[in-house]
């Protein structure tokens, strides 16, 4: 039975990615609230800059999207108060371009083809395609 919610949980992931690549993206014009970094070293008792991977995160207010993770130079070219340009998903609300007037910030390029193969993956193991073994993971 496990095995069964399992693969249905697979499959509606798999689906929800799809249209969320298939339907058309959402534009808006955001303000600048605040800028948060985070330290990922792996460990949780330990913060400091010296080791690990740092995330960043811009959270915006004035529409649907309210935060967007992205690289240490957009983190660094915008200002809390600057007005932003947003492309985003319509179904999970995933920035994929930040652009101030007429100069681009921030831009994903292959989001539509990661997430595109991430949901066939799902629906692929959902169906049964995919299988575990010993080995590894194998084509059914």
């Amino acid at each position: 039975m496990l095995k069964f919610l399992l693969r249905c949980l697979f499959f509606m992931a798999g689906i929800a990615l799809l249209c969320d690549i298939g339907l058309p993206t959402r534009t808006e014009t955001l303000k600048v609230d605040q800028h948060t970094s985070r330290v990922n070293d792996g460990m949780s008792g330990r913060r400091d800059s010296s080791s690990g991977d740092t995330s960043y995160t811009l959270h915006l207010i004035g529409g649907l999207v309210s935060s967007c993770s992205v690289g240490h130079a957009a983190y660094n070219k915008l200002r809390d108060g600057d007005t932003v340009d947003v492309r985003s998903t319509r179904l999970f609300r995933q920035c994929f371009r930040i652009a101030r007037g007429d100069e681009v910030i921030e831009v994903s390029r292959y989001w539509r083809w990661i997430a595109a193969v991430i949901g066939c993956v799902l629906i692929a193991t959902a169906i049964g395609w995919l299988r575990q073994d010993e080995d590894g993971i194998s084509l059914a």
